[in-house]
């Protein structure tokens, strides 16, 4: 009888330990959280974080970036970076190579004059939206860092459109407010104040009026491939929302 019983007790101490080891294992594998989004990419530009892949690939604009990723940029090569948590706008020009930390870059291995980039910071308000904004490009969904929740292909149900309170509705005015004062300020091609009102838009699945907000972004970028992506997911949704 004693020997069933520890025979019995080395079995369960044996299950413990195989799941203690499962779930560090599991931790230990875990991707770091997001940190920022990539706001405009334009000419080459690679990433590589030693964590998930060693390699360099190409990074996408709307790929969301977590701390530890490194970026090179060739002398063609350009890059705006928002960091959700300060609101920090880095606007990187190659040749460079930079690693993402929890609020802001740095230069990596750029001797004793590395570059900088062009900083601006947005309020706290603004960069909370866009890191919310359901922004998932087909093209690069590995890095998107947020839930799908827009039809990627076939048209949503039909369905009855979203009732706005009062409170809802002022809301989105004040935002709406704020993102003509971003546009104001913003450069040609630069999306960040379409990023923020699409935020606000989506938190009250205003699919109609986010499609408006992609039709603007595309009118920046028309040739932005994430930007079509984006805007025939948001189209599907409205024409479900009618």
């Amino acid at each position: 009888m004693k020997a069933k019983i520890l025979g019995l007790l080395r079995i369960i101490c044996l299950g413990v330990a195989a799941a203690f080891l499962v779930f560090a294992a599991a931790s230990a594998q875990a991707p770091a959280p997001d940190v920022g989004l990539i706001t405009q990419l334009s000419g080459p530009v690679t990433y590589w974080n030693k964590q998930e892949q060693k390699e360099p690939v190409p990074a996408k604009a709307f790929m969301k970036v977590r701390q530890g990723d490194n970026f090179k940029l060739n002398e063609a090569g350009s890059m705006t970076l928002l960091y959700f948590g300060s609101g920090r706008q880095e606007t990187w020009r190659g040749p460079a190579t930079l690693r993402a930390g929890d609020t802001e870059s740095a230069a990596v291995g750029a001797g004793k004059s590395p570059p900088q980039p062009e900083v601006q910071i947005l309020p706290a308000k603004v960069s909370k939206r866009i890191a919310g904004a359901p922004l998932a490009p087909a093209s690069f969904p590995g890095r998107s860092g947020v839930i799908q929740t827009m039809a990627p292909t076939c048209p949503a149900p039909a369905k009855p459109p979203v009732t706005l309170s009062k409170e809802a509705q002022q809301q989105i005015q004040e935002a709406e407010k704020t993102y003509q004062d971003l546009r104001r300020r913003a450069g040609a091609e630069d999306v960040t104040p379409e990023l923020y009102f699409f935020g606000v838009l989506a938190e009250y699945k205003q699919f109609a009026e986010m499609a408006k907000v992609v039709d603007a972004m595309l009118q920046k970028r028309p040739g932005d491939a994430a930007l079509k992506d984006l805007k025939a997911r948001v189209r599907s949704q409205a024409a479900g929302s009618q």
